[in-house]
């Protein structure tokens, strides 16, 4: 099998990139759906309000023409003339309009849920481009949409065909009846082919709204670069990641060797380990290693204890055994405690630094160690 180079888009969309997409306003959906939908709560908006409707539109236009007889055009008539009938026009449309509002906003939130995607109506210059628009005019996407709308107009002209091929006959009677007989029947006409279309366009519109979360799936599919590139921002570059390592290392090293000079004794190996041991009676139940290091860190620990007078002792078992076992920062284990003490003892002895000599004094002179066991 042929090496992805990573051009061609073969791993499914992620959830970035979907959720990203979201905020752009690029969501699968289908207005042929929606448009069906819209359709179909028209159809019984007009079935169950249709009669009130009907009485307001009779409303107002008889209150148009009752009116054109004694209609004087000045301003204050022709102003209360336009506000009364803005007002029936509005009484009489507000409930199928308010329906048609309230079934497009559902529909919509039913493909694509709640949606706020201000970034959609940014004004984009290559949305503007001529050249890019021109091959978007000429796309395959726009030929497929071609091709979609003109299987629509063929499948909603057969629909309207067979709804209508044995009631012809009714269309040419209503010529004949009074006008009110003929809207009953032009209605009732309407009807039916509105009821079937609106079954083709459900049909149509949920095949659509099918073919476009497939494209829209399509559409996003990541090549293995781009997957490679979204892991890496999310889980950061391999460099930045060492050199961050490298910059905490150290600070922890920084830190470690500015506790130093405040310890009690540097225990060595001689040479290849060095450990710092602090302890304050105030508050430490036991030794603490503040510092610890091998081969040249350990070096520079014993010059750092010698330029501030910590006193150095040879244990090298004990050096080895503290610098394998314990942390920077943990306290010494029971199993080392009595070497240790015994080393805290002698150190107390020699230790002349001025603060550890004030240090001790507090407590009474050196501090006496419990030693585990005992």
């Amino acid at each position: 099998m042929a090496q992805d180079t990573g051009g061609e888009k073969s791993l499914p969309a992620s959830q970035y990139k979907i959720q990203k997409a979201r905020e752009e306003g690029n969501v699968a959906k289908s207005q042929d759906l929606t448009a069906g939908w819209s359709l179909m709560m028209a159809l019984a908006g007009v079935w169950y309000l249709g009669p009130a409707v009907f009485e307001s539109l009779l409303d107002a236009t008889h209150y148009y023409f009752s009116n054109l007889s004694n209609f004087d055009l000045t301003p204050s008539t022709f102003a209360n003339f336009s506000v009364v009938s803005i007002w029936l026009t509005a009484k009489a449309a507000a409930p199928l309009v308010l329906l048609l509002l309230v079934a497009g906003v559902t529909m919509n939130v039913i493909q694509v849920g709640f949606l706020y995607a201000p970034k959609s109506i940014v004004p984009k210059l290559s949305r503007v481009n001529p050249i890019s628009g021109f091959q978007r005019f000429f796309s395959a996407r726009t030929a497929a949409e071609l091709v979609k709308s003109i299987l629509k107009l063929v499948l909603v002209s057969v629909v309207v065909y067979w709804a209508l091929r044995n009631r012809w006959d009714d269309v040419l009677l209503a010529s004949y009846l009074t006008p009110l007989g003929a809207s009953i029947v032009m209605t009732e006409l309407v009807l039916v082919v509105w009821f079937r279309v609106v079954l083709a366009m459900l049909v149509l519109g949920i095949l659509d709204y099918g073919f476009q979360r497939w494209q829209y799936g399509r559409d996003l599919m990541m090549t293995v670069q781009e997957a490679k590139e979204e892991a890496k921002q999310f889980e950061g570059d391999p460099r930045i990641k060492q050199r961050v390592r490298q910059i905490q290392r150290q600070m922890a090293m920084k830190r470690m060797m500015s506790e130093v000079p405040a310890a009690d004794v540097i225990i060595t190996n001689p040479v290849r380990f060095a450990v710092a041991l602090r302890y304050d009676p105030s508050n430490m139940q036991a030794p603490v290693v503040v510092a610890k290091g091998a081969r040249l860190l350990a070096k520079r620990i014993r010059e750092i204890a010698e330029e501030h007078g910590v006193p150095i002792v040879e244990k090298p078992e004990l050096a080895r055994a503290l610098f394998k076992n314990i942390e920077v920062g943990h306290s010494v284990p029971d199993n080392l405690f009595r070497a240790v003490a015994e080393v805290l003892a002698f150190v107390y002895k020699i230790d002349q630094r001025h603060e550890k000599i004030q240090e001790r004094a507090a407590f009474g002179g050196a501090p006496h160690l419990a030693v585990a066991g005992n």
